[in-house]
């Protein structure tokens, strides 16, 4: 009798854990979330022409670890949410024994965030999308030649917002 009411319990657990979760509680893969910037690296000399980057060492002052990229002619990074300002460190052949070429692109913008479902809950899109290379005519370990602004929205990834040319 009393193997019958434990199978009972577990039975009726298992059967409660199944059909607790209402079908938008799952967020679905294919629901656009918060956006990151897609950048896309050209050679300057030949402006019409990308340029695949090599040992992209990309990273924000705050953290220790960085998002690495190599053999690659855009990346996507993303920004800050929480404030209007995001600064990055792109540190050129990064895996070199000199360490490489470190520049600093400050990108600054508007926020609005969106309510998508329950399941998803927020997204934030960024608008009056700015871009700047901090110390350009200083830095002598500069690698960046220019920046190019595309898109000043950023409401989703399938297209490039930003050209870098070096």
């Amino acid at each position: 009798m009393k193997n019958i009411i434990l199978k009972f319990l577990f039975l009726t657990a298992v059967l409660l854990l199944l059909f607790s979760c209402e079908r938008d509680d799952i967020c679905p893969a294919a629901t656009p979330t918060t956006p990151k910037l897609v950048i896309e690296f050209f050679d300057v000399d030949n402006t019409e022409s990308s340029k695949n980057i090599r040992d992209l060492a990309v990273r924000t002052f705050e953290k220790d670890t960085a998002l690495l990229f190599n053999s690659t002619s855009t990346i996507s990074i993303p920004l800050k949410t929480d404030t209007i300002e995001t600064s990055y460190v792109f540190n050129l052949n990064a895996l070199a024994e000199s360490g490489g070429l470190r520049d600093t692109l400050i990108f600054s913008y508007a926020t609005e965030e969106l309510y998508v479902s329950r399941a998803c809950g927020f997204k934030v899109n960024f608008f009056d999308f700015r871009a700047s290379l901090e110390d350009q005519e200083t830095s002598s370990e500069g690698w960046i030649k220019d920046i190019q602004v595309i898109e000043n929205t950023i409401e989703n990834e399938s297209e490039t917002h930003l050209f870098i040319f070096y």
